[in-house]
């Protein structure tokens, strides 16, 4: 058998000599790779009919893609003559801005040459200002009266400086007190109306003579019943920084007949400052000068008086009534331990004049005004036929007789004001001072809370006031002790220093 194709597919050529067991192999190979050949053709039409047809895919998409071009130009010619028709209108409205712009400008420059007129005002009244703050307080620096003056002119809110007090019910262990205008009606002044005030705020120590002492200045004072409002009928005390109709100096500031600008008061109990002669002094760390009866005490504050210095004495009652005064309308009460602190008054012995103690019972730089011992005042006595003698109101320093008796000690038991003496007659104003015109026992009947120790035995009887280290609630600015003779002495009676 003989097949020519056969040397096409690589196999042994068939022979005639051959017989058929020998050419069935060959023949089983050869369809063998004729169909292996039939499949490689298959797979390879295959392939080619698969590219086909991701050709005619690809052609679908060009197709696409061409129709999607066609669609964006015709969008894009829209935009652009939308955009050309836009660019018109800019065009115009740029025309618009351009003449805008330029009146914008002169405005601007009309608008900054009007501030900076305004701002050389501004700096030119600035530095007028200025100008007249430097004068004004380098004539402070040069002048306590300009000092004042400035002070006064510190706001305290709607409040006059014109201050008062009134006590408008009597009795209940300390009475009732309100705080007052020139015209008897209530006022509230905070705390911070009595830190500016002229008269307090002018209140400094000082040292004089080398003693720590505490300068009060001028002011003027009326004491007048209320005719109108809540406190009809009472009687109110004001005082002012200047005089005005029905003011007058307080007492404080009268000397031989003439008004004085100030008067020092010692800062603490009179201490011992030696000398020969004695003298007292104000000095802190010492303890309390005692033991001497009240002409010695007094002598003793007098002999500071040499080498060209003069005007020290023992305080008297005006000094004391005018730091009474000013404490009492400051505290709104007349239970000063209660307000101010409790002093040394519950212990068995005095301390030096500025112990911790002895300073709780102060007001405004006055250190220890009462407990730690007695204190020795001049100008109030109790005359031997048991009537009050007062020094008159002039600064003359000479006694008249009021007339007026003097309420009595019991002999065993302490009082209390009930109700304050008012009255005047020639040189002297009861309501210049804090003196009884009734008194109680009981301490709940009290309109001041301080004890009260009247006459005693006929001879004429002076005056100490605070009370001493163990009075306890008696003791207080108001305390008075009028039962002793001048001749008495005792550790627990000093005095204090002044100078007018």
């Amino acid at each position: 058998m003989i097949d020519k194709k056969s040397e096409y597919l690589g196999l042994p050529l068939p022979n005639e000599q051959n017989m058929l067991e020998d050419d069935c192999p060959r023949i089983v190979e050869a369809f063998k790779k004729v169909d292996a050949h039939a499949k490689t053709a298959d797979e390879r039409l295959d392939s080619v009919e698969n590219r086909a047809s991701t050709a005619e895919n690809g052609i679908s998409a060009l197709e696409n893609r061409a129709s999607a071009l066609e669609t964006a130009q015709a969008s894009t010619e829209g935009t652009l003559q939308s955009h050309a028709a836009s660019l018109s209108a800019l065009a115009t409205e740029k025309a618009d801005a351009t003449a805008l712009a330029a009146e914008v400008q002169a405005r601007a420059e009309a608008v900054s040459g009007e501030a900076s007129a305004r701002s050389e005002a501004i700096a030119s009244a600035a530095a007028t200002e200025a100008t007249a703050r430097e004068e004004a307080f380098a004539e402070h620096d040069a002048s306590l009266t300009a000092h004042d003056a400035l002070v006064k002119r510190i706001t305290v809110g709607s409040l006059s400086p014109v201050i008062g007090i009134c006590c408008v019910e009597d009795g209940g262990g300390a009475g009732v007190w309100f705080n007052i205008d020139a015209e008897g009606q209530p006022v509230s002044p905070p705390k911070s109306y009595f830190d500016y005030h002229p008269t307090y705020n002018a209140l400094r120590r000082v040292l004089v003579d080398g003693q720590m002492m505490q300068e009060h200045h001028k002011f003027y004072y009326k004491a007048f019943q209320i005719a109108s409002g809540p406190f009809t009928g009472r009687r109110g005390r004001c005082i002012s920084p200047t005089q005005l109709d029905g003011f007058k100096p307080f007492p404080s500031f009268m000397k031989n007949g003439q008004e004085v600008d100030t008067w020092y008061c010692g800062t603490f109990q009179a201490t011992d400052e030696g000398g020969s002669p004695k003298k007292l002094g104000s000095r802190p760390g010492k303890a309390p000068f005692v033991n001497v009866n009240f002409p010695t005490m007094q002598s003793y504050c007098r002999n500071r008086n040499v080498g060209g210095v003069d005007g020290f004495d023992m305080w008297n009652i005006y000094q004391a009534a005018e730091i009474q005064l000013l404490a009492l309308i400051e505290a709104g009460t007349s239970d000063t331990q209660a307000f101010y602190g409790r002093g040394r008054v519950d212990t068995s012995s005095a301390a030096n004049v500025d112990a911790t103690d002895v300073a709780t019972a102060s007001w405004r730089g006055h250190i220890g005004l009462w407990g730690n011992v007695w204190q020795m005042c001049a100008g109030l006595e109790v005359s031997s036929s048991g009537t009050v003698k007062l020094w008159k109101n002039d600064g003359s320093r000479e006694f008249v007789d009021t007339g007026f008796t003097c309420p009595a000690f019991d002999g065993s038991n302490n009082a209390y004001m009930t109700a304050l003496k008012t009255g005047s007659g020639n040189g002297y104003d009861f309501d210049d001072i804090f003196f009884p015109a009734t008194t109680s026992t009981n301490a709940a009947l009290g309109t001041i809370p301080d004890g009260f120790w009247g006459r005693s035995g006929s001879a004429g009887n002076v005056l100490y006031l605070g009370a001493q280290w163990y009075d306890g609630v008696r003791a207080g600015l108001f305390a008075c002790d009028l039962i002793e003779s001048p001749a008495n002495a005792n550790t627990c009676i000093g005095c204090r220093l002044a100078r007018m």
